[in-house]
C-alpha cells in the first residue's frame, strides 16, 4: 500500500484520538485489569479512601479530591454528570462536553498531556486512560496521584462510574446516575429482545473513511450496535478498529449504514456515502438506510454511550420505538 500524505496521516490521528478512546495501549501499557473498587468504606469527604482502578492499579487518597484534572473527553464527561464539574480545574484539549467544559484551563493532547501544565494546577487527583502510561508514571513521581479510568463496556462504566463517586465522595449521586442509565440501558433491550438473532439487520459502522475502517467485536461501539438489535458485519475481525476495502463492504452488503458525521474536521454526508462507487447494490443504499452520528456520543466510554445505544435502536428499528 503507498504511503498516506502527511496531512491525510494526521488526520486519520486526530479522529482516532476522538473517536477511539479505547484503544489498547502497545507493548509496554498498564496491562492486568480487574474489577475496579473502592476499598475502604465510603468516602465521606475526610477518610482516607483506596481505589483500584480500571487497571488494577492501588491508589490511596488521605481524604476525597477537591482538584480534579482529565486527560480524556470521555473522563471529563463522567466527572461532570456526577456533579464534580467545580472541582475540575483542568481538561485535555478535545474535552467539549458539557459547554463548561470548553472554559477550562488545557493541558494538552490527548496523546501528549502537558505535565508541567498539569503541576501547575495542583491537582488532587487526575483522570487518565490507558494509553496515559508514560503520563501517570511521571505524575506519581511528582507526588500527584493519577486513576486510570478505562471501561471497555457499558457494564464496566457503570462500575467505573461508581467507583470515582466512592472516591470523590459523591457516591450517592453516581449510585443515582448509574441507576438511571441502567433503567434506559434495560428498556432498549426489552424492546429487542423478542427479535430473533438471525433475524436482526446486518450494520457496518464506518470509523474512518480514508482508508475505510469499522469496528471490531470487543470494542464499545460493536456492543452498542449489538444491543440495539443489530448485527455487526465486522463480527470476525480480529482488530478493534480493521480496514476493509469497498469491495468487502459491498459483499457483505450491510441493511444499515451508520457513520460519524464528522471526521475530525471534516463533515460526511449521507449523499457521499450513498455514491460511492458500487455502493448502489448495498441494500442499505437502495432502501435509504444511510445514517449520521455523533461521533463522541458513540465513541466515547462517558454517560452519554447510552445516549447513542437509544439512537441506534431508532435507526435499526424505527418502528419498534414508534409503537
Amino acid at each position: 500500500m503507498l504511503p498516506y500524505s502527511l496531512n491525510r496521516l494526521f488526520r486519520l490521528v486526530a479522529v482516532l484520538l476522538t473517536t477511539v478512546l479505547i484503544v489498547f495501549a502497545s507493548n509496554g501499557c498498564i496491562r492486568n485489569q480487574i474489577q475496579p473498587s473502592v476499598d475502604s468504606a465510603v468516602n465521606n469527604g475526610n477518610d482516607p479512601v483506596t481505589i483500584t482502578d480500571d487497571m488494577g492499579r492501588q491508589i490511596t487518597l488521605s481524604s476525597a479530591p477537591q482538584r480534579l484534572v482529565s486527560l480524556a473527553p470521555s473522563n471529563t464527561e463522567i466527572l461532570f454528570a456526577l456533579g464534580l464539574g467545580d472541582k475540575v480545574v483542568g481538561v485535555d484539549d478535545y474535552s467539549d462536553y458539557p459547554p463548561e467544559a470548553v472554559e477550562l484551563p488545557k493541558v494538552g493532547g490527548f496523546s501528549k498531556p502537558n505535565i508541567e501544565k498539569i503541576v501547575s494546577l495542583q491537582p488532587d487527583l487526575v483522570f487518565a486512560t490507558s494509553m496515559h502510561e508514560q503520563a501517570v508514571k511521571r505524575l506519581e513521581e511528582l507526588g500527584i496521584p493519577a486513576v486510570v479510568v478505562f471501561p471497555k463496556s457499558l457494564d464496566e462504566l457503570l462500575e467505573s462510574m461508581k467507583w470515582i463517586g466512592s472516591a470523590t465522595s459523591v457516591q450517592d449521586r453516581a449510585d443515582e446516575v448509574t441507576r438511571q442509565m441502567q433503567s434506559r440501558i434495560e428498556k432498549v433491550q426489552s424492546m429487542v429482545s423478542a427479535i430473533p438473532v438471525d433475524e436482526r439487520p446486518w450494520v457496518y459502522y464506518e470509523v474512518y473513511s480514508d482508508p475505510i475502517m469499522t469496528v471490531g467485536p470487543k470494542t464499545l461501539i460493536s456492543q452498542l450496535i449489538e444491543m440495539a438489535g443489530g448485527r455487526n458485519i465486522a463480527y470476525d475481525a480480529d482488530t478493534d478498529y480493521p480496514k476493509f476495502s469497498s469491495e468487502a463492504i459491498v459483499e457483505r452488503n450491510p441493511e444499515v449504514i451508520i457513520f460519524p458525521e464528522f471526521h475530525g474536521s471534516t463533515a460526511l454526508t449521507v449523499e457521499q456515502v450513498r455514491l460511492r462507487e458500487g455502493w448502489s447494490e448495498i441494500t442499505a443504499v437502495k432502501d435509504g438506510r444511510i445514517f449520521g452520528i455523533d461521533a463522541n456520543i458513540i465513541s466515547r466510554p462517558g454517560p452519554r454511550a447510552v445516549d447513542a445505544l437509544e439512537q441506534l435502536v431508532r435507526l435499526i428499528h424505527p418502528w419498534l420505538v414508534n409503537q
